[in-house]
Formats: structure tokens, sequence, C-alpha cells
């Protein structure tokens, strides 16, 4: 196993799934610098670590990503694209549907665990408001196009909440990584860095 908790595991294969799943990013050219390579698989390790650890705080919370959820979420995402061009769009990068759909889960799930344990316990004060707005006020200085009072204090709380949720996202994660006891098979991982371990070739991180 390439990454283990106390509960679940991800296998080698499962990575290179994954890994292949956008290598289209570097196309075929094979002159592609290693180290380019190596760091998006390393990116993607510690994503994939990510992932598995906020499935495993899923479980804890009880939280469920449904079909209809995920059908919703993959219409919105479609209607981004005119007529035929999103199956176009997976058939050019030789993504199969089933493994975007999958990825695409998988962020879905990340989102509501992030929002339970992070989002929603966040507490902006009026303080915090006239603070942020003090130190962003040449931003905010009035003109034709400054947003109405009420938007213009949406924007600051958006903004408030966003970065005190990314200021504890670290601790966050360190703490369940130790909680759940997560392991990585560092000599798993490094055979499979090697030139003859096989073609894992050319890729980044999926987006669905």
């Amino acid at each position: 196993m390439l990454i283990r908790t106390d509960r679940q595991t991800v296998t080698q294969a499962q990575f290179e799934r994954a890994f292949e799943a956008a290598r289209i990013a570097y196309s075929d050219d094979r002159s592609v610098d290693p180290q380019v390579i190596e760091n998006a698989r390393l990116r993607l390790l510690n994503q994939m670590t990510e992932e598995v650890i906020i499935d495993r705080r899923a479980h804890e919370l009880d939280i469920q990503l449904d079909d209809t959820e995920l059908e919703a979420a993959i219409q919105a995402i479609k209607r981004d694209y005119p007529d035929d061009e999103f199956e176009q769009m997976l058939l050019e990068s030789a993504i199969p549907y089933s493994l975007w759909k999958d990825r695409l889960r998988v962020r879905l799930l990340m989102e509501k665990v992030v929002d339970r344990d992070l989002v929603q316990p966040v507490n902006i004060t009026p303080q915090d408001i006239e603070a942020y707005y003090k130190a962003h006020e040449e931003e905010f200085s009035v003109n034709d196009e400054s947003p109405p009072e009420m938007d213009l204090k949406r924007h600051i709380v958006e903004q408030l909440r966003l970065e005190k949720v990314e200021a504890a996202y670290p601790q966050w994660m360190d703490a369940l990584r130790t909680r759940y006891g997560v392991e990585i098979n560092w000599a798993l991982w490094e055979q499979s860095q090697r030139p003859d371990a096989g073609s894992h070739g050319q890729g980044k991180e999926p987006s669905p």
C-alpha cells in the first residue's frame, strides 16, 4: 500500500491511475524535464494523502455526497460548455468520464468536510470587518465603480472567512494526520520513481 490510515488505504495502482488522468498537460513530449514530472507526482501524492484523511473525517462525521448532489454539480459544470464541448474536452484529454466523475466526487466531499470543520465555526466580528477595511481603505476608496455598502461588507466577510480558513487548514490537517495514523510507504514511492519502474510518464494533478 502506498498510503495507509487506520482504516483506509491507497494502492500504487490507484495513484498511477489518478496521475495518468491528466497526463495531457505534458502531451506526449518525452523531453519534458524529469524534475517537472517528479514534482507533479509528489504534489499529487500529497493531495491524495489529504483526500484520504478528509474521506476518513467524512466517515467520522457521517458526511456523505449523494448521487443527486453529484449529478447537480456535473450538470452545472456542463452548462459552462456549449453543445458537446464538454465531452470533446474529455476525449481530447484522454480522461475517461468515470475517472473524471470520481475525482469530482472526491473534491465535492472535501468541500463539505472543510465547510463543516473550518468554514462554519469561523466567527467574523464587526471589529474584524473594521480592521480589514482600514487595512485596505485605498482599495475601497469611493468612486463610480465602488460597490454598494452591503456588497462591500459581504466582500470583506468573504475575504476574512477565506483567510481564516486558509490559516487554520494546515494545523487542522496535521491534527487529523496524527489522529488517523497516516503513513506513506516511502520505499514503494522511491521504487515507483525509477525510470525502469514503468512508464509513469507525463502528467499533472487532475482538476475536475
